[in-house]
């Protein structure tokens, strides 16, 4: 019977689309209240649509081989800062008392900074003081 509202909808959010349609046969019900009103008009229930969140922004550093690659990085509070491996050594970073995955080749950790006015310094745990860094955030 309401074959052709189905046609050409698009459904993709179960609970949405249930509502989007629920509410447009709720509309169709053909009653005679005698009120007037707009067959045309589609009430929209829940329609499943979620506002998205832009992601915060992101620098990386390299481990290779025994450096960091910038060694010292100066950032904006609610930047996430991402170590991304590469190399035949054995690497891993210890900041703030804690420490990622040993990792060789490839592979990465990442961490977000919110606060400003903080610096954190930063080592492999492997090779110690070495192969160290500083974050520093505004």
């Amino acid at each position: 019977m309401f074959g052709w509202l189905l046609r050409g909808l698009k459904i993709s959010a179960g609970v949405g689309a249930v509502a989007v349609v629920g509410a447009a046969l709720a509309g169709c019900g053909g009653g005679d209240d005698g009120g007037g009103g707009d067959a045309g008009t589609t009430q929209l229930i829940n329609s499943g649509v979620t506002a998205t969140q832009t992601p915060p922004p992101m620098v990386v550093i390299k481990i290779s081989d025994n450096k960091f690659e910038p060694a010292e990085l100066t950032i904006k509070a609610g930047t996430k800062v991402r170590w991304e491996w590469s190399g035949s050594n054995p690497h891993s970073v210890l900041i703030s008392g804690n420490a990622s995955e040993q990792k060789t080749g490839s592979g990465f950790f990442e961490r977000d900074f919110r606060g400003g006015g903080s610096s954190f310094p930063y080592q492999c745990g492997v090779h110690g003081a070495s192969m160290a860094g500083k974050i520093t955030v505004e």
